[in-house]
């Protein structure tokens, strides 16, 4: 049996100059198919109760060619968020060399720092629960506009958000297909990226 991934890389020679027609196409319009608004949603448990929908995270399985565009897209907006310094030190995730354990690193730094000059530190942690999914449109277009998104990419991003649909499927069965108001679809390429620019003015509005 051959992978759908496979199959592409196989004939990637033959697809190379209609998929760059396609994507620049996109692009131009501002207007994604509509076949890459569709995901099929894959339960993966996370622990705890079988029976309990909140021990489930949900992943978006998307169309192979839309994660091949999101890619793109993701690296070109990583280059330039890194050149010109827009995503803040503090940082930590979905970075390259970046990592929950640089995190722990820094805060356990500033931690003994404070301890051996004998200050107080306070700690506030937050865990957001569901954070991908409560992330509203608008606001994220507007984040990524002030991050210097703009034109036919913001366009583009904000058609990939809107009037999406998605099914649960679960050992071959389907739900009904709804709509989608919000959230930041887990499991796709761009969505990462797209949180973390939802969040990088977090420490902002945080003082001591």
């Amino acid at each position: 049996m051959i992978w759908f991934q496979d199959f592409l890389n196989y004939i990637k020679h033959e697809i190379t100059t209609p998929l760059t027609l396609l994507y620049r196409k996109i692009l131009d319009e501002g207007v994604v198919p509509n076949d890459w608004r569709e995901a099929n949603v894959i339960p993966i448990h996370k622990g705890g109760y079988h029976n309990t929908a909140s021990n489930y995270k949900p992943i978006s399985l998307t169309s192979q060619l839309c994660q091949v565009f999101e890619a793109v897209v993701r690296d070109e907006i990583v280059r330039f968020l890194e050149k010109h310094k827009l995503i803040k030190y503090s940082q930590h995730g979905f970075r390259k060399g970046s990592s929950c354990l640089t995190n722990l690193l820094l805060f356990l730094d500033k931690i003994l720092l404070s301890v051996d000059e004998g200050y107080c530190a306070n700690v506030t942690f937050l865990d957001l629960a569901k954070e991908l999914d409560k992330v509203p449109h608008q606001r994220l277009l507007e984040k990524l506009r002030k991050h210097g998104i703009k034109r036919k990419l913001l366009r583009t991003i904000g058609d990939r958000l809107r009037k999406k649909k998605q099914r649960v499927c679960i050992k071959g069965k389907w739900s009904n297909w709804t709509d989608v108001w919000s959230r930041v679809p887990q499991g796709s390429v761009l969505g990462p990226l797209l949180f973390l620019i939802f969040i990088n003015d977090i420490e902002e509005y945080v003082h001591s």
